[in-house]
C-alpha cells in the first residue's frame, strides 16, 4: 500500500499539481509577516491525504482526483487561517469546545493506553468491595404515610409504635399503587420503583420489627425487613472488566487534572464580580 501511495506521488503531473499549489499558497497576496501565510504540504501531508482517501474508496485516487484533494487542503488552511486573522475563533463557543477536547485529548492519551496490573485493581477491589458486590436481596413490607412533609414525619413515630404492637398496616397508611410487601426484591429493582435513598436505607433496619419514616419519589414510608440476603465478596476474577474500567477512568481524570493545574498554573485569573 506504501509504495502504491509513493507511486501516485512521483507521477509527473501530481508533482505539477503539487507545485502549483504550494506555490499558490506562499506567494499569493503575500503579507509583511510571511510566515502566517505560508502552507506547505509536504511529502507525509500528501500521503495522510491518499490513505484517507483509499480507506474511503479502497482504491488510490486519480491525478485529477488528488488534484482535488490538495486544492480542497489547501482551501482548508486558507479559510482557516483567514479566519484567525479575523478574529473569527474568538469567543466562538463551538471552537473553544472543540479545541478544549483536543487539549484534553492530548493530556489524557498516555493514560488512556495503560495496562493496570492485577496488584492495582485488587487494592481498587479492596478498598470498596460493596461497590462492586452483586445487588443485596431484601424482603420487606412497607406502608406509605403520605406525602413528605412536617406533619408526616411528626405522625411516623406513632405509626412505627402502632404497627410494632399489632395494628394491621391498612389501618396506619395511606392507599397508594405499591404492594404492601416485596418479595426478594434486588436493591435496582427498589430503586426502580422507590428511587436510590429508599433502596439504600434498606441496608441498616434490624429485621423483623417496623421502622422509619424512609423517604421515596412518593413521599415517607415505615417498613419491616423481613430477610436480607447480603452476596458474598466479589473476586477480581469476577468483576475484573468493571474494576479495570474504574481503574482507567481514574487514571484520566487524574492526567487531566495534573495537566490543566500545570497549564493553569501558567495563568493570572482575574474575575470582575459585579458590586
Amino acid at each position: 500500500m506504501r509504495d502504491r501511495l509513493r507511486t501516485v506521488l512521483r507521477e509527473p503531473l501530481v508533482h505539477f499539481l503539487i507545485a502549483g499549489a504550494v506555490i499558490f499558497a506562499v506567494f499569493s497576496n503575500l503579507p509583511p509577516d510571511a510566515g502566517e501565510r505560508r502552507i506547505v504540504l509536504n511529502e507525509g501531508a500528501l500521503t495522510r491525504l491518499v490513505e484517507r482517501y483509499v480507506e474511503t474508496y479502497h482504491r488510490a485516487p486519480s491525478p485529477q482526483e488528488l488534484q482535488g484533494l490538495i486544492a480542497d487542503t489547501v482551501k482548508d488552511q486558507v479559510y482557516y487561517r483567514e479566519a484567525q486573522r479575523l478574529g473569527l475563533d474568538r469567543d466562538d463557543e463551538i471552537v473553544i469546545r472543540r479545541m478544549r477536547g483536543k487539549m484534553q485529548a492530548l493530556a489524557t492519551s498516555e493514560a488512556e493506553t495503560k495496562q493496570a496490573s492485577d496488584v492495582d485493581l485488587q487494592a481498587m477491589l479492596d478498598r470498596d468491595p460493596a461497590h462492586y458486590a452483586t445487588d443485596v436481596v431484601t424482603s420487606f413490607d412497607q406502608v406509605w404515610l403520605g406525602p413528605d412533609s412536617p406533619a408526616t414525619r411528626a405522625a411516623a413515630a406513632g405509626a412505627v409504635e402502632r404497627l410494632n404492637a399489632g395494628a394491621a398496616p391498612a389501618s396506619v397508611g395511606q392507599m397508594v399503587a405499591l404492594p404492601l410487601h416485596f418479595d426478594r426484591a434486588s436493591t435496582s429493582d427498589v430503586s426502580a420503583q422507590l428511587g436510590d435513598e429508599f433502596a439504600a436505607a434498606l441496608r441498616d433496619p434490624p429485621q423483623g420489627r417496623w421502622t422509619g419514616p424512609i423517604g421515596s419519589g412518593l413521599g415517607l414510608h415505615v417498613v419491616r425487613v423481613v430477610s436480607r440476603t447480603v452476596p458474598a465478596k466479589p473476586t477480581l476474577a469476577t468483576v475484573r472488566q468493571r474494576v479495570e474500567n474504574d481503574w482507567r477512568a481514574g487514571m484520566i481524570a487524574r492526567a487531566e487534572d495534573a495537566a490543566y493545574a500545570k497549564m493553569l498554573a501558567g495563568y493570572q485569573v482575574e474575575i470582575a464580580r459585579p458590586k
